[in-house]
């Protein structure tokens, strides 16, 4: 009786497996791929997601937000970062996750150059963050420590299939990053994103995080006419809807960091910083200023 129930499930298993392959199968064949999407970029954790569907609720647009960790594909990441396979056949491959008016999926930052060309006709945008609040958020959405020196496997061990990207991001891959530790690896990412808009800025729509907590319904209505929307809707219920868990925006970057990995941040980003007018902490503004006499005299 128990080998009965045994081979009953795993023949439910192989079914429901069978099933949903044949379920995206379907959905490959039957998608068909907005040709000029509104396509949302920026670094992980900078706002694109509330951004996103903000602006999709205001214009009543559809939406595709975050699907490369529902990707079923083993190191498919890894195929298109090392560009074993190209964009425009994921893009194939994975059509139904090109189907709405608006797509948002950060990573497609790290392929931009590839993803303007199968979609050279698209309206770009380009979501920003202060680079210590962004890493300080996504090490809160990890429940990582923001001052250590090495991570701990500790952090990570437990970690399941869907957190793949993030670990990679903490390990300097996905793009291939070099830095001491964590945090300078995350900085150095932010700074990739960073100088992809300064390349392509002629391309995007540029707004930041910071002016977008500010005036959120504002925000999300300029935002539409940049991108040839008309914003109809209002979404004065929907402002503090939270659409990624939250931050903790209470404990200040040197608390958060420590003065070695606020340090880190600061020396690996500053140019970038400079380019979208984020300031340097008290000390290391007064150093540089110091250094810029120096090469003046």
């Amino acid at each position: 009786m128990q080998d009965l129930f045994t081979s009953t499930k795993v023949f439910l298993r192989l079914l429901n497996r069978a099933e949903k392959k044949l379920q995206n199968s379907y959905l490959v064949r039957k998608s068909r791929i907005q040709p000029t999407p509104i396509i949302i970029i920026g670094n992980q954790k900078t706002g694109t997601s509330a951004i996103a569907a903000l602006l999709a609720e205001a214009t009543g647009s559809s939406v595709t937000i975050d699907f490369f960790h529902r990707v079923k594909k083993k190191f498919f990441r890894e195929e298109l970062f090392g560009q074993t396979i190209l964009l425009r056949d994921f893009i194939q491959n994975n059509k139904s996750y090109f189907t709405t008016d608006i797509i948002k999926e950060p990573s497609l930052t790290f392929l931009f150059e590839q993803l303007i060309m199968c979609f050279p006709k698209s309206s770009f945008v380009f979501v920003n963050r202060d680079p210590r609040d962004n890493i300080r958020s996504i090490l809160n959405r990890l429940k990582i420590p923001g001052n250590l020196t090495t991570l701990d496997d500790f952090y990570t061990n437990n970690w399941s299939e869907n957190m793949h990207g993030w670990k990679a991001m903490l390990e300097g891959k996905l793009p291939t990053v070099q830095g001491t530790n964590y945090v300078e690896r995350i900085a150095k990412r932010w700074c990739i994103a960073a100088d992809t808009y300064l390349s392509h800025k002629d391309n995007m729509v540029y707004i930041s995080y910071e002016n977008f907590i500010k005036d959120k319904v504002g925000s999300i209505r300029w935002l539409a006419r940049q991108v040839q929307l008309e914003p109809r809707y209002s979404i004065a219920d929907k402002i503090n809807v939270p659409y990624q868990p939250p931050g903790n925006h209470n404990v200040s970057w040197i608390e958060f960091f420590g003065s070695n990995n606020l340090k880190l941040i600061e020396t690996t980003c500053h140019e970038q910083m400079r380019h979208f007018g984020y300031k340097l902490s008290d000390k290391l503004q007064n150093q540089s200023e110091s250094h810029q006499k120096n090469i003046t005299q």
